[in-house]
């Protein structure tokens, strides 16, 4: 009997006519309105074809949004629905029903809308290196870009410095100048003095915006803050109208291909990306061969081309159906051949980077199964920080996250950094795509070294429970996002400026229940990941795993049991009141609401402030 359906769902499946490859369908596509307790009205967004389903058939096709054959969706609902005990053949007929009726979404019609567009003609990069307090990591960071030997190829080098020292600072003058006696291209040096100068022509071209202005670049609102934000939002300024590549400081300029390779292009989210564990750093640096390409080059390759050309070019022609094979449906339908990539991203190897000591947690289920097969044990697996992180083919993202070293279209209007804290990126991340719904990031299958000098412990035994920080924003942020929103990037960096200032208004009362209620929702999601991890843990025979699991899922349980006050977020002083931190959140949102509005004035003036920097040579390093 089984054979026998399989033959009809396969007759029933449709075939492209060009490929004569069996198409991919999926539930992702639908508005669904609840009219009773066992009914919902489907209504398809793209078709407008509307159809009446019961409430265990919904529950059923919302685990149906990844691209599949019509059979296996069937094999996965008979198996899973109570209500079908096995009955494949009821399964694949409301299927085909639905497909019949318009209902699901076709892979075939994301593919067509992918075929690529004309190329477009893309500005040229400038290259940016941000430190703060690192002398000898931003001299082995010069010592490697001399060695790529094509650095004529981008139209400016700078040097960010945000170091404190003033030894510091003049080491790292030092270093620029002796660089720029080799280099086929002159590094600029943006230090203390070019930033004040910065600040001072913002301030006086646009004195209605200073506050904005200040919020953002003045150092002195910053004492004794980690300011990597206020670092990258100088590269932006910095790079108004080309096409910016900002790299941290403790990296080598020098690409390696990852240790682990698989074909096509990946469609979907951060959870695509990859992570092998070494014992050693010679071990690290020698998974993965050398790429026969710059980092620098390789980033400028399709950063700021259309989807549909990065595509093309990525997979030597059109996307095939069976690519988008459990691809998440909803995601790759909003994508268009005409989608920009406004960031580019590569892998790590050494430090993964990220501020969570227990980001192992999140990675996908090969990634564990390396991790509990590394010979050294997976708390030194882990502890050491000799990780390669990053993806095995080009994947393709909304929206961006970490990356040390990071390709960005500043050709279009992109949002600024907040100016200090963790989480700056992620924050960014989401602006950029509440401003450009249209946009996706594109990470490319290399990775760069990542080697910081300084020790960086891991804590496995701290806290697993999340925190409340910039994520709270970023989450409340993304869950807004209209990606068939048309209205333009201005007008959008305008709704979040107003919607800081709202923030920035409202009652003791209200902060706290927004704080709880958007911390209590990270713990749900946290605690689903978590719970699911140690289900497919019973197939493994690490106690050790099953335990540093089973204790993640305790303390979150117990987390929502808590009352939270923001006076647990990391790094808050001890001795404030939950009043003077929600007067300091209500400060910082107004501040950061006059810095979105000043910033599109901002851009403009600093093209003019660049240029009279660069011509007039005060940054080159005498």
């Amino acid at each position: 009997m089984t054979d026998d359906i399989s033959t009809a769902a396969s007759r029933n499946q449709d075939k492209t006519a060009t490929t004569g490859e069996t198409d991919l369908f999926a539930f992702a596509d639908c508005e669904l309105i609840p009219i009773n307790a066992g009914m919902t009205l489907a209504i398809n967004r793209q078709n407008g074809n509307q159809q009446i389903l019961s409430a265990s058939v919904v529950e059923g096709l919302k685990t149906c949004t990844n691209f599949d054959t019509l059979e296996a969706h069937a094999r996965h609902l008979a198996n899973t629905r109570a209500e079908l005990n096995g009955n494949m053949e009821m399964a694949i007929g409301a299927l085909n029903s639905l497909q019949a009726a318009g209902m699901l979404l076709r892979a075939t019609d994301v593919c067509a809308k992918l075929e690529q567009p004309a190329p477009r003609q893309l500005p040229p990069t400038r290259v940016l290196i941000i430190t703060c307090d690192r002398p000898a990591a931003v001299e082995r960071l010069l010592d490697s870009m001399l060695r790529i030997g094509k650095l004529s190829h981008h139209d400016a080098l700078f040097l960010v410095d945000d170091s404190r020292d003033p030894g510091n600072r003049e080491s790292n003058r030092e270093a620029v100048a002796k660089f720029n006696m080799r280099s086929a291209r002159e590094m600029f040096y943006v230090g203390q003095e070019a930033q004040a100068e910065l600040l001072s022509g913002l301030t006086t071209s646009l004195p209605e915006h200073e506050a904005g202005i200040r919020f953002l670049l003045d150092p002195a609102q910053w004492l004794d803050q980690k300011t990597y934000g206020r670092s990258r939002t100088l590269c932006l300024l910095l790079s108004v109208g080309y096409r910016a590549i900002v790299m941290d400081d403790d990296i080598l300029c020098q690409a390696l291909l990852p240790p682990i390779r698989e074909e096509g292009i990946g469609i979907g989210s951060g959870g695509m990306r990859k992570a092998a564990f070494f014992e050693s750093q010679a071990a690290l640096l020698d998974s993965g061969p050398s790429a026969d390409f710059d980092p620098l080059s390789a980033h400028a390759s399709l950063l700021g081309s259309t989807l549909g050309h990065a595509l093309q070019t990525l997979n030597k022609g059109s996307l095939k159906i069976a690519q988008l094979h459990n691809t998440n449906a909803a995601l790759a339908n909003v994508l268009t051949a005409q989608s920009p990539v406004m960031v580019t991203q590569c892998g790590t190897l050494g430090d993964p980077g990220t501020n969570n000591d227990h980001w192992v947690m999140y990675q996908s289920e090969d990634t564990i199964e390396r991790l509990l097969e590394a010979p050294h044990g997976m708390e030194q697996a882990l502890q050491n920080k000799l990780n390669w992180l990053g993806s095995t083919r080009p994947n393709i993202y909304k929206m961006p996250f970490l990356s040390q070293l990071t390709g960005l279209d500043n050709s279009c209007l992109l949002p600024p950094y907040f100016p200090a804290f963790r989480g700056e990126d992620l924050l960014f991340g989401a602006m950029l795509l509440a401003m450009h719904h249209d946009s996706v990031t594109l990470e490319y299958p290399f990775s760069i070294p990542h080697l910081p000098m300084e020790e960086r412990a891991l804590d496995l035994n701290s806290s697993i429970v999340a925190r409340g920080c910039i994520a709270l924003l970023v989450r409340n942020l993304t869950a807004q996002i209209n990606y068939s929103d048309q209205t333009d990037p201005q007008y959008n960096l305008q709704r979040l400026a107003r919607e800081a200032q709202r923030l920035a208004v409202r009652s003791d009362a209200d902060l706290m229940l927004d704080y709880r209620t958007g911390l209590a929702r990270g713990h749900a999601d946290q605690l689903n990941i978590l719970q699911n991890q140690f289900a497919r843990a019973q197939q493994t025979p690490s106690g050790e795993w099953q335990a540093y699991l089973k204790r993640g899922i305790e303390e979150v349980q117990k987390a929502f049991t808590t009352a939270h006050s923001p006076r647990e977020i990391p790094g808050v002083p001890p001795e404030a009141s939950e009043q003077e931190l929600l007067a300091e959140f209500r400060r910082l949102a107004q501040g950061f609401a006059d810095a979105l509005d000043a910033w599109p004035e901002m851009r403009g003036v600093a093209t003019a402030l660049t240029d009279k920097l660069i011509s007039s040579r005060k940054l080159l390093p005498l």
